[in-house]
């Protein structure tokens, strides 16, 4: 893992991301209103209470428009494969990621670099809104024969949902990955995943912020996609690369009250839970 971690540009790339927030972007200016005053940070919100918010969350001139775009909280893939790196998880393996519904994606990079990153497929876990139990595997069918003709996959998941969808995969060999929360990826020590799988920490808004590494153990930040700061006994964080939407002091799904810190070993941020 190579340390270019530079705690001075990392605070300026927040704070160019705070500019543009509350210059641009109606939820942060909306903050400004409510305070009577020019805020130097936004205020800490939620992960959960941003869930209905994307029309706030996009600049003005680049408003979010349901009826020619997708949601925007699914990113755009790149989030995940720089977090399986940092994992672990085999390189150039397709990548099957358990959700509750189908994303139109083929690989884990944007356009026009697309052939660059990893085939990708999705799995439709118990919890998916399906007509029957056959309708599911119907579905799945593309991503499971992705997996069976290149005769391996890395596996993303929830670990009840791994253990529902990995029997469809009988035959490939398979690297696990479990999605965990920040508050339990931060304490992996106390509570490891199990034996021999690599963890990954997931926000439904953030989306991917941070990898278990395998030689240190530590949950490292996906620091050049995100800025991390305390806030109130917690930890805020902002998308330091996405503009829509915009996420700004962000507190996330379940997050324990970890702190930031680097790392001894590798030079670059993580987090983890008081002793």
């Amino acid at each position: 893992m190579r340390a270019e971690f530079s705690a001075t540009r990392w605070e300026r790339a927040y704070r160019r991301v705070v500019s543009t927030a509350f210059r641009r972007v109606p939820f942060y200016r909306d903050q400004w209103v409510a305070a009577g005053r020019a805020l130097d940070e936004p205020e800490p919100t939620p992960s959960a209470a941003l869930a209905g918010q994307l029309f706030r969350l996009c600049p003005f001139a680049l408003p979010f428009d349901p009826s020619r775009e997708p949601s925007l909280w699914t990113g755009d893939g790149s989030d995940l494969r720089d977090a399986l790196a940092l994992a672990g998880a085999p390189r150039r393996t397709p990548v099957l990621e358990v959700r509750a519904a189908v994303l139109d994606r083929r690989t884990l990079a944007a356009p026009p670099f697309a052939w660059r990153g990893p085939r990708y497929g999705v799995l439709l876990g118990p919890d998916a809104k399906v007509v029957d139990e056959s309708r599911r595997h119907a579905l799945n069918a593309a991503a499971l024969r992705l997996a069976a003709e290149a005769g391996r996959a890395v596996v993303v998941g929830e670990r009840a949902a791994l253990d529902a969808v990995l029997p469809e995969l009988t035959g490939v060999r398979v690297s696990v990955v479990e999605r965990l929360s920040l508050a339990r990826a931060a304490k992996v020590g106390d509570a490891p995943v199990r034996a021999g799988d690599a963890a990954v920490v997931h926000d439904p808004r953030l989306g991917y912020l941070a990898s278990v590494v395998p030689c240190c153990g530590r949950t490292h930040l996906l620091w050049r996609h995100f800025h991390a700061r305390p806030a109130g006994g917690t930890l805020t964080f902002t998308a330091l690369r996405r503009r829509r939407p915009m996420l700004v002091n962000v507190v996330p799904d379940d997050p324990g009250t970890p702190a930031i810190a680097v790392c001894p070993e590798h030079g670059t941020p993580i987090v983890s839970l008081p002793a």
